[in-house]
């Protein structure tokens, strides 16, 4: 699949650096341009996967989930921008001289690029902080997008210069191109409205970012996406005192519903316990695994939920006296492994008395299908079984002259004894067992018949010393932490798994009241957003307060540090709006969308207050260096910006296996980049000036004056 995900997006990319830097001369001039920027990608994967290897990262969904080959380029864009630019403002002989102009405009660009860059290295700290099942699933995600980056930034800074230097022709273009003329015709009336009016330009940004943070509150959460693995599994649980012929018929009956869909390739059943019991069940179990055909063969339903439902109403109609799960392979190991349960959220009551934990489970059941979005709650009761129970009267035995050794002896024989072993070749050992026969065994009477003795000539029967008797019983008893344990599986659907956890978290308990020494559980891939989001809450901070820090080192201004930090929030407007349009909730791989997005967001700004520095040192005044500034640097931000959001395009809209997962990292920063791009190229330059004229602390104000003292 590397190949046609590559074309999907090298191609796009490819396109839009070529509208970009010059239609006219696209394969001349600006298309070599073009090509020099996309060859950063090879060359910086290349260095990635070689860190993949000497680090031991497999190449799988996750790893090379959060690589944007427009966040690769993005340094490289800047440079060779900056380097046309320089060629087309220089005249006559200086035109061609790219030995000279190179240099210069590779130093202008590599201050701001490099740290840029090392600010976006710092944003996915973070993730690398993640503990347990997150840390494992999303570290090597950060570290393969720092290794992609490391690379990028090193081929920028010693390749594509050398690139630009040998294949950019002597003669640009007169112009920029169709594309960017368009933009720039709409553009500066805009920048000019802004400029003139900076404080309803920032009430606006405020306000936008304020109607976000309202908005991010009805966002459900989650761990990460639901992943469609193309398969379903379907669990179904009959009485437990059903044996294996009769288990098998009715799995037959099952497979017979499942196959009239004309959705499914196969099904394949496991009744019972495996031959390495790794995942023990008894007979009455039986796990039926659905391969679906391709996507594009399905007729019952467009997506893989709705031939789930489709399925379970109709086993449900066509099979009665059976409970159902559905899960999918993948997935139900996971759920398995965490919490010992096959559904994504589980409840386990603690105590002591079996009656009470199965009544407090028939409640816990009833509240929690109340709450909006269960499906499928049901306690994990094996039910009952009759069971045969052998009590010895040892003043009988006594009475009979018989040891109690040998009356447990025939008990033991009814369900095998071992007697002895034969040894054999090889050291082999083969036990030798006595059983019953099962005439002798088939009912309670028989059993209280059996001879265990003798005793003054006459045959001692088992029920002469011992009471039989006949009585119902849980065929297993689940414990947990030295305690008895009823577990109840939950099923989530049609809402985000966090809000209703917290729902049920409160309505639960209130409705169980319950006795002294009961406890309740709650377990589930919930445990590991909130655990990640608890690291991340911590850490982020602390990575924000680093990048102002080198904000501040880079521009030696706490306000043009502070102005290019306003492009934060504005990037997570712009990911929490994409999320709500798209009906996806809060989750992992949305967090790491949005530490991709503030790395943009911050680069952009950057560049751009750079260049207004630049302006100003050459002799422009705080707004009109402000508005040349941002209309010279309209063409690399905007191209930064689309060539990131383009990167992530095939990404977004993909229904293929495993998209689930990537759709709401690609939505968020697609729609950051969308608010953080207008944010840099209208509320930086319009609040520009504004921070100029804001007065620093007096405290700083005087180490700054001393420090410029002890430099002279």
């Amino acid at each position: 699949s590397a190949g046609p995900l590559g074309t999907a997006i090298g191609v796009p990319i490819l396109t839009l650096l070529m509208l970009s830097f010059g239609w006219r001369w696209m394969f001349i001039l600006m298309g070599i341009a073009g090509l020099i920027v996309a060859a950063v990608i090879p060359l910086s994967m290349m260095i990635a996967f070689a860190g993949m290897r000497a680090f031991g990262i497999p190449g799988n969904l996750l790893s090379l989930g959060a690589i944007d080959f427009g966040l690769v380029v993005d340094g490289a864009v800047v440079l060779v921008e900056n380097v046309l630019r320089h060629q087309t403002a220089a005249e006559g002989v200086d035109r061609g001289n790219l030995a000279r102009i190179v240099p210069q405009a590779a130093a202008e660009v590599a201050k701001p690029v490099i740290f840029s860059v090392l600010i976006i290295l710092i944003v996915y700290v973070p993730v690398l902080t993640l503990q347990s099942v997150e840390g494992k699933e999303f570290r090597p995600m950060a570290l393969t997008v720092m290794m992609a980056l490391t690379g990028a930034l090193a081929m920028t800074m010693i390749v594509v210069p050398a690139l630009a230097s040998t294949f950019l022709s002597a003669k640009p273009p007169a112009q920029d191109s169709f594309t960017v003329r368009w933009a720039r015709k709409g553009y500066t009336p805009v920048l000019r409205r802004t400029t003139d009016h900076p404080w309803i330009t920032f009430g606006i940004a405020g306000v936008l970012f304020a109607g976000a943070v309202v908005l991010a509150m009805q966002l459900g959460a989650e761990f990460i996406p639901t992943l469609q693995e193309g398969a379903i599994v379907v669990t179904s649980n009959k009485l437990p005192s059903i044996n294996l012929t009769a288990s098998l018929r009715t799995v037959t009956e099952i497979e017979k519903v499942i196959k009239s869909f004309p959705d499914v390739q196969t099904v394949v059943s496991q009744t019972g316990s495996a031959a390495v019991p790794t995942d023990p069940m008894g007979v009455q179990s039986t796990d039926s695994y659905v391969i679906l055909k391709p996507p594009g063969q399905w007729t019952t339903a467009p997506t893989q939920e709705g031939i789930r439902a489709a399925i379970e109403k109709k086993l449900k109609a066509s099979i009665p006296g059976v409970s159902w799960e559905f899960s999918q392979p993948i997935r139900m190991r996971m759920d398995d492994l965490l919490q010992g349960a096959r559904t994504p959220v589980a409840l386990s009551i603690f105590g002591d008395d079996l009656g009470t934990l199965r009544a407090l489970a028939d409640k816990a059941v009833k509240t929690l299908r109340s709450i909006k979005g269960a499906s499928n709650v049901q306690a994990e009761w094996p039910g009952v079984l009759p069971s045969v129970t052998i009590s010895i009267d040892r003043t009988r035995l006594a009475r009979f002259g018989i040891s109690a050794t040998d009356a447990l002896a025939v008990v033991q024989a009814i369900g095998g004894r071992t007697v002895g072993t034969v040894y054999g070749q090889n050291d082999s050992q083969t036990p030798i067992q006595v059983r019953l026969a099962p005439d002798a065994r088939a009912s309670a009477s028989r059993i209280q018949a059996l001879p265990i003795g003798m005793s003054n000539g006459q045959a001692v029967t088992l029920a002469d010393v011992a009471n039989v008797s006949v009585a119902e019983g849980p065929p297993e008893v689940l414990r947990d932490q030295l305690r008895r344990r009823q577990i109840i599986d939950i099923d989530v659907q049609g809402r985000d798994v966090n809000s209703f956890v917290t729902e049920a978290q409160h309505k639960v308990p209130q409705a169980l009241h319950l006795p002294s020494g009961y406890t309740l559980q709650w377990s589930g891939q919930f445990q590991n957003l909130r655990s990640a989001s608890y690291r991340l809450a911590l850490v982020v901070p602390i990575a924000l307060a680093l990048i102002f820090l080198m904000l501040y080192l880079n521009f030696s201004s706490l306000r043009q540090a502070a102005l290019i930090f306003l492009n934060v929030p504005m990037a997570a407007t712009g990911g929490i709006v994409a999320l709500l349009l798209r009906g996806m909730p809060f989750s992992v791989t949305a967090a790491i969308g949005f530490i991709s997005v503030f790395g943009v967001a911050i680069l952009d700004g950057v560049v751009l207050v750079s260049y207004i520095n630049e302006e100003r040192e050459a002799g422009g005044q705080g707004r009109d260096a402000a508005r040349d500034a941002a209309e010279k640097r309209l063409r690399p931000v905007l191209t930064t910006a689309l060539v990131a959001s383009i990167g992530f395009v095939p990404m977004a809209v993909s229904t293929s296996v495993g998209a689930s997962v990537q759709r709401p990292l690609a939505t968020v920063v697609i729609g950051g980049l969308i608010t953080a791009t207008l944010l840099t190229l209208l509320v930086v330059p319009s609040l520009y000036p504004v921070f100029e004229t804001i007065q620093a602390p007096r405290w700083l104000r005087r180490r700054t004056r001393h420090s410029a003292a002890r430099d002279e």
